[in-house]
């Protein structure tokens, strides 16, 4: 049997014993005591069940919002990269840049940054950045660095392919 199956059975039997809990509590309200003596060993087990099923019943719903949150994000993501990828197609020339600085807008990088992003992009290696821009091969590994940890990318291939990707065809 699936999980979602298993769960739905639990649940079911879960409503079904809260039903008879409510059928157990009228009862011991509308009579005497002593019917209640007769049947507490009973009646303390089905309480036990009750409350032990709930928690359980909170972890499974836990369990499937936890699951349910992380699809969410992926199916978003997906959403995000498609829409990225049509925009880019409808205009490769064009729209190929304009979504390379709207990305860099996204990750909230400086002008330089963006920049040398740019040039990173192009293929440039961080001594040819630095001869570019007249700066020092420390400043312009710093600002690389920079550049890698606000976007989450590991380096400069994962990086020059995050914008590529949307541009190759599907495998067959």
């Amino acid at each position: 049997m699936g999980t979602r199956r298993v769960r739905l059975l639990f649940l079911t039997f879960y409503v079904v014993s809260l039903i008879v809990w409510i059928a157990e509590e009228i009862f011991t309200l509308s009579n005497p005591s002593e019917y209640f003596d007769k049947y507490r060993v009973m009646i303390a087990t089905i309480e036990s069940f009750i409350a032990i099923s709930s928690f359980l019943v909170v972890f499974i719903l836990y369990k499937e919002l936890k699951e349910e949150s992380l699809e969410n994000h992926h199916a978003k993501s997906q959403i995000h990269d498609l829409k990225r990828t049509n925009r880019i197609l409808k205009n490769p020339e064009l729209g190929f840049w304009k979504e390379v600085k709207t990305q860099m807008e996204e990750w909230k990088l400086t002008q330089t940054e963006t920049e040398i992003a740019i040039l990173i992009l192009r293929g440039f290696s961080q001594k040819q950045i630095a001869a570019v821009r007249k700066k020092s091969l420390r400043t312009i590994e710093n600002q690389t660095a920079s550049i890698y940890e606000k976007s989450a990318m590991r380096g400069k291939l994962e990086f020059i392919s995050f914008f590529l990707t949307p541009l190759l065809p599907e495998e067959d």
